[in-house]
């Protein structure tokens, strides 16, 4: 009896040794994985952009009236499962228009999605409270808490958000004054929600800024709700 339980002692062991090396392989694996500069990242960015395929055909072409009719409602709607890490979909103007196609891939409260529209490709990677935004292949910009920041030197910030707990809606006000409002997903109301009030019209600049920080919020919003 005394050598049997040394002997289930001895596979206990083995088997939390070896689930923990495995655990530590994956934990190295993924964050080289999510390193912006490595090669796996770059892979899975194509892979990314080769699921983004399908759902992007047939999107309405992005003009200056488009961000004020953008909805928080989604179709064509693929969520993360047990074996699978990846999402991916559309968001539809108000009129229930394909407007912005996605796919993302998951991992924890960490998330990587390449968003795209009729003349523009975003990339958000998400990584904790932050968010980092790419634009056509370019650094553009850091969501970081309530501020939107430049890339680059000296962190010029684009815009920051002002948000009062409970309210459903959350204020942006831009670097050169102008401001929207942005409709929280978790208090919106009504079968297609607005994503954006729009206050005064926006230059091509700001509607970029405003549209990044708007699809940021959005994703941020699906990671919360796939947990």
């Amino acid at each position: 009896m005394r050598a049997l339980f040394i002997l289930i002692i001895a596979l206990l062991t083995t088997v939390f040794f070896a689930v923990g090396i495995i655990y530590v392989i994956a934990r190295l694996l993924g964050q080289i994985a999510w390193n912006p500069e490595s090669k796996a990242f770059q892979r899975m960015l194509g892979a990314l952009r080769a699921r983004l395929m399908p759902v992007s055909v047939g999107l309405v072409p992005w003009d200056h009236e488009m961000l004020g009719l953008l909805s928080l409602n989604r179709a064509n709607e693929k969520r993360p499962g047990w074996f699978n890490p990846f999402s991916s979909g559309q968001i539809t103007t108000i009129y229930q228009e394909p407007v912005v196609a996605y796919a993302a891939q998951q991992a924890g409260h960490a998330s990587v999605t390449v968003a795209r529209i009729s003349s523009r490709e975003f990339v958000f990677r998400k990584k904790g409270r932050e968010t980092e935004v790419w634009l056509n292949g370019v650094p553009f910009g850091l969501l970081a808490g309530n501020a939107f920041l430049a890339t680059g030197k000296g962190s010029k910030v684009l815009g920051h958000l002002e948000n009062k707990e409970g309210e459903s809606q959350t204020m942006l006000v831009l670097a050169n004054g102008k401001s929207l409002a942005l409709n929280n997903f978790e208090r919106a109301s009504g079968p297609i929600p607005r994503a954006v009030t729009l206050m005064q019209q926006l230059d091509p600049e700001s509607e970029t800024i405003a549209l990044a920080v708007t699809l940021a919020r959005m994703f941020d919003s699906q990671i919360r709700r796939n947990h």
